[in-house]
């Protein structure tokens, strides 16, 4: 009996309650007993609200969101949330429920390949989409697998769609309003016949375009790679025709690998690496080997055109001479500085002219540069003045500025020709005679 009591004492009591129709607020509660029955909390039922709507004309399976336009006090139903998902049945009729009375409720209709437009309220009209089915053929002189082909679509109120074809030359264009199309193929190398064609599509309706593809021009293959045989990334070559003023350029991907394209059957190109004096567009290389090629294209690709590029080196390497009137006198006297261009008060570098009059400065910091001569004796011995040159070791690591010159004036000292005073003279004289004259 103990046993019992004990058990009663713990009891656990759980009421629920189920309704289709109805929106409870609470839909369970446990209580806990200790032999007495305690006062069980009420149960609130609520009408639940339903969503209904249609789709003009019927269509089945349209995709259905229910969802909420603000907060429910009644769940945790917060604004934005999806409060029911559902689609349409045969007849194009949704129904969507039961759901919390106490907020509104906006509907999203959608599916694949058609245009949903709202009618107010959670009616819906719907409208089937067209496509345009592109197919490209290898023609004359084409590769038997077409290389992709952008396809430029263009259509009524400034509609654009550029897209590319896969390998093959396939594509479509999905979910197009009705209404007047123009559509053109491009690749580099290719003509295509027709050119481009005008498309009139109607509602829901599929239409097939076909193209075929003409080979017109042909491309040079190869490779770049530094004097380790490492593959280079980024160094751009270019084709040119001298005689008919043809030009192609590209840049190696990171295999070191480039195509020229575009280029025309019977003419002569000369192929070269490019050596652009703008460091960050692409790595600094000094020259290539060979420097140039002088090939003809004919009528097929050109491949295994190898370059082998050689980068600037590191360390910056300064050098000069000094030439001007009277250079072997004022030699031992000169020294040749070095200062930065942008701060002119930062001196990099002060060495003296050596008796070669050729100078030498390694390790500088990359960057622009003043160099000039000084002259080491004081101003009042002679009147100089240097030339200043600019160099930039950020292009270019290792530079020969050349002559450097300067301007020497000698000056000349006069002699002091001022009279000395007479009477002193006069009585040094006299006084000279009387001690000569005493006995």
């Amino acid at each position: 009996m103990a046993e019992r009591s004990a058990w009663q004492s713990h009891s656990r009591s759980e009421a629920t309650t189920s309704g289709r129709s109805h929106g409870d607020s609470h839909h369970s509660v446990a209580v806990k007993t200790d032999g007495c029955q305690p006062p069980i909390p009420p149960f609130v039922g609520r009408l639940g609200r339903y969503v209904e709507g249609s789709v003009f004309p019927a269509l089945h399976g349209v995709d259905i969101r229910i969802i909420g336009q603000s907060d429910s006090s009644n769940g945790h139903l917060k604004k934005g949330d999806l409060a029911l998902s559902t689609s349409t049945g045969l007849d194009g009729l949704f129904s969507g429920g039961p759901l919390y009375d106490d907020t509104d409720y906006y509907v999203e209709a959608s599916k694949e390949g058609y245009h949903l437009k709202s009618l107010g309220g959670y009616s819906f009209s719907c409208q089937k989409l067209s496509e345009i089915v592109v197919h490209i053929y290898a023609g004359e002189g084409a590769e038997e697998s077409l290389p992709s082909v952008l396809l430029s679509l263009s259509g009524e109120d400034g509609y654009r769609n550029n897209s590319v074809s896969a390998p093959g030359g396939a594509f479509n264009f999905e979910n197009l309003f009705p209404g007047s199309f123009f559509i053109r193929p491009l690749l580099k190398e290719y003509s295509f016949s027709p050119s481009a064609q005008a498309i009139e599509l109607g509602s829901g309706e599929t239409r097939e375009v076909t193209f075929v593809a003409h080979r017109v021009a042909y491309s040079i293959l190869g490779t770049v790679a530094s004097l380790s045989g490492q593959p280079r990334e980024g160094i751009t070559l270019e084709a040119r025709s001298q005689s008919k003023g043809y030009y192609e350029e590209t840049t190696t991907d990171a295999s070191g690998k480039y195509r020229l394209r575009g280029l025309l059957p019977n003419t002569n190109y000369s192929v070269k690496v490019v050596v652009k004096d703008d460091w960050r567009t692409q790595p600094r290389i000094e020259r290539a080997s060979p420097s140039f090629i002088d090939i003809e294209v004919g009528v097929t690709d050109i491949n295994d055109l190898e370059f082998v590029v050689f980068d600037h080196p590191e360390m910056t390497i300064l050098t000069g001479h000094v030439e001007g009137i009277g250079l072997e006198k004022l030699q031992p006297h000169l020294t040749v500085q070095i200062k930065s261009a942008s701060e002119p008060f930062n001196i990099e570098s002060i060495i003296p002219l050596p008796m070669s009059n050729f100078f030498e400065v390694q390790n500088l910091p990359k960057g622009r540069y003043l160099v000039q001569l000084l002259y080491g004796l004081p101003s009042k011995f002679h009147k100089f003045e240097s030339d200043t040159l600019e160099v930039d070791l950020e292009k270019q690591t290792q530079i020969h500025v050349g002559q450097l010159s300067y301007r020497a004036e000698e000056h000349h000292q006069k002699l002091d020709l001022t009279p000395a005073p007479a009477f002193p003279l006069i009585v040094g004289v006299l006084v000279i005679a009387v001690f000569v004259s005493m006995p």
